[in-house]
């Protein structure tokens, strides 16, 4: 595994580990990762989620590989990498309510 532009895998390792997370974060595929966006920009009130959807994306898989840490913990980790922008309180709100509502499968179904 590399860092950043320091990524020494085969090009086929990359793409199974990208499969890999894709999989771990949208088990729905691509209507579950639009329902999921969808459902931020409805929650945040945002008109443009792309950065709300960075660390969610972030956390979801963080706290799925991870399934003993808390949200904050979580979150408190992805913010210190992340560092994009500062999440306000209503934003991490958002991101919270999001996440339990896809951790408890009412996001990715089909029938959503």
């Amino acid at each position: 595994m590399g860092i950043g532009w320091l990524d020494f895998r085969s090009k086929e390792q990359k793409e199974r580990d990208f499969r890999d997370f894709s999989e771990r974060v949208f088990s729905g595929g691509l209507p579950h990762k639009r329902q999921v966006r969808e459902r931020l920009r409805e929650v945040s009130g945002a008109k443009d989620v792309t950065y709300l959807f960075l660390y969610y994306v972030a956390l979801k898989d963080l706290l799925v590989r991870k399934p003993k840490m808390s949200f904050e913990e979580g979150l408190g980790q992805v913010c210190a990498e992340i560092q994009v922008m500062k999440l306000s309180p209503g934003e991490r709100e958002a991101i919270r309510q999001v996440l339990k509502e896809d951790m408890d499968g009412k996001l990715g179904a089909e029938s959503v």
